[in-house]
């Protein structure tokens, strides 16, 4: 074999800097010269089989290709998982839930490093598929569209519209336990429930954290107005596809690429959205984590000020008796922006290539109980507030809205838990009591580690009929959580050694809503020395992806994303 000499070397380097190898593995995939020659567009979709909001997303997929074609571009369609949150709470494996919206960005990104795509379009629909996608698509800072799948259709139970499996499972437990029904009844019921709970394919039709995400990708400018929150089975999703895939060509041709769109001020107008609907707790995570990943200046303070300063105007389940597809059909994200206006940064630009406020022309609110005015809001703060005292000096954060206004203010005795098995059986067994604070800790980022989900508990709660009782925990919750007062991302989390850890059974814990507080009644030198003695439990993992988030989470008031 000819050796070559170190003249000649530099010129070796110019060849095969010049041949287009890529170009030859994608003919070799059956594409030709003429679609080589347009924009290459990476389709991310998080389409699989096995969950009801991603199953219908092949559909989507084919129709945002084929607006990518009309457009003038070449769709690259590649997968990433889609898991679904309610598998992990039929299974009780919750501290994967969290990790995956990591998993999801750190595989986007591989990918992309692969191929040479000018722009994106993200598909997704769930929980972490979508605060995933954000996160992929902010490292790669490319123009952006994302569609989502849209919310399912709602179904029936006993003649009741029903939008979550738990419309029809907590009040048959509870007739189970109260002698109402019997376990074989209520095994035929609940069979039966199955197949009604909701009636297509798509999201929980509530103000789920999957439908909190979507109609944020709204708020924030990076999909097409009405997009996201048409229904999945509707031909509005497939066309709204259709327009996705022709106008991220433009974007393309406009350079308006993901850090344009998102920046302090878009997220500042998610905020307000995320406040006037009472979305789901995890918005205000996956938001810090959004922010943390692009450096913008946004902290748990923001998210004060916005809740003090924004009036909560769309009473949706589980809140209120509307749905998400009523909220579409009121005028869904740009109606309630178009209500907003006055306190929006409206010069933000979007994937339509136009400003928030250009948009905005063009918006309706059909129905004003859905979508209520300004003058009529259903409470004149936001539906989340930002929790701070002795318990969180860091932050934490509820949703208010969920309850009654007579348990705002709350005060009750500790009943202090390690693990949610723990805490349910309590609840299960007749150890809670009304007027009683549950205390479920070591569920954070670290102490899980993962950070689960303990809606199960508030469940819990429901389904014994108990009233008055607070759940507080270094955990996160659903966004159907339902049926006690409960604050949650508590930092710092216990493991790490914040004062959660060393509360201890029967000590008082006093909860404001108005005044934003959560406090023991321990003083700081009571809390100095119990933490003296204190020593964190032994990890409750020692092998596998999970040992990431053990050594590196960073805490809830950051978004619980993994340190870089």
């Amino acid at each position: 074999m000819a050796k070559i000499s170190q003249e000649a070397f530099p010129k070796l380097l110019e060849l095969a800097a010049k041949a287009d190898t890529p170009k030859w593995f994608y003919k070799s995939s059956g594409f030709i010269d003429e679609e080589l020659e347009r924009p290459l567009i990476g389709i991310v979709n998080t389409w699989q089989e096995a969950t009801l909001g991603h199953m219908h997303l092949r559909q989507v997929g084919d129709a945002v290709k084929a607006g990518v074609y009309l457009g003038g571009g070449t769709p690259i369609e590649f997968n990433l998982m889609g898991p679904c949150t309610g598998y992990s709470e039929a299974t009780m494996n919750y501290r994967f839930d969290l990790p995956q919206r990591d998993a999801i960005a750190d595989s986007m990104e591989i990918q992309l490093e692969v191929l040479r795509c000018r722009s994106l379009v993200c598909i997704a629909t769930c929980d972490k598929e979508i605060p995933g996608v954000w996160l992929g698509a902010a490292r790669k800072d490319l123009p952006t569209i994302i569609i989502t799948g849209g919310p399912a259709l709602p179904g029936k139970f006993r003649g009741e519209e029903t939008t979550f499996p738990t419309d029809c499972l907590v009040p048959c437990a509870y007739e189970v336990i109260s002698g109402k029904m019997s376990e074989e009844e209520f095994w035929s019921t609940t069979s039966k429930m199955e197949e009604e709970w909701v009636s297509t394919c798509g999201a929980c039709p509530e103000m789920t954290t999957s439908n909190t995400l979507q109609m944020l990708s709204e708020a924030l400018g990076l999909s097409l107005p009405k997009a996201n929150t048409a229904p999945a089975v509707s031909m509005n999703k497939i066309r709204f596809a259709k327009k996705t895939g022709i106008q991220i060509v433009k974007l393309v041709e406009e350079e308006l690429n993901f850090s344009k769109i998102v920046n302090k001020e878009s997220v500042e107008n998610a905020i307000r959205v995320l406040m006037a609907v009472s979305g789901g707790t995890n918005g205000v995570l996956h938001l810090l984590a959004l922010a943390n990943e692009l450096n913008l200046d946004v902290s748990l303070d923001d998210f004060d000020r916005f809740s003090k300063a924004t009036k909560y105007l769309c009473h949706l389940r589980p809140s209120g008796p509307y749905t998400v597809v009523d909220f579409d059909n009121a005028g869904g994200v740009p109606g309630l922006m178009k209500e907003l206006e006055k306190d929006l940064n409206l010069n933000c630009i979007t994937v339509t290539g136009k400003t928030l406020k250009e948009n905005l022309t063009e918006a309706e609110i059909l129905n004003r109980e859905v979508i209520r005015p300004q003058t009529n809001p259903i409470l004149d703060e936001g539906g989340i507030v930002v929790l701070r005292g002795n318990l969180a000096p860091n932050g934490a954060v509820s949703r208010f809205t969920i309850v009654k206004k007579d348990i705002h203010e709350f005060e009750g005795p500790a009943k202090v838990f390690d693990t949610e098995e723990e805490a349910m059986f309590a609840i299960a067994s007749g150890g809670i009591k009304s007027g009683d604070t549950v205390v479920v800790r070591y569920q954070g980022p670290r102490g899980a580690p993962g950070m689960p989900d303990n809606l199960v508990v508030v469940f819990m709660v429901s389904m014994m009929g108990l009233e008055n009782v607070a759940v507080v925990s270094d955990g996160r919750f659903s966004g159907t959580t339902i049926g006690a007062l409960y604050v949650g991302h508590i930092s710092p989390e216990a493991y790490i050694g914040g004062s959660l850890a060393v509360v201890e059974n029967d000590d008082v814990i006093k909860i404001s809503i108005q005044k934003r507080r959560i406090d023991v009644n321990l003083t700081d030198e009571e809390i100095k020395n119990r933490l003296a003695e204190w020593r964190p439990p032994e990890p409750g993992v020692k092998k596998g992806v999970l040992v990431s988030w053990l050594e590196t989470a960073e805490q809830a008031e950051k978004g619980a994303v993994l340190k870089r």
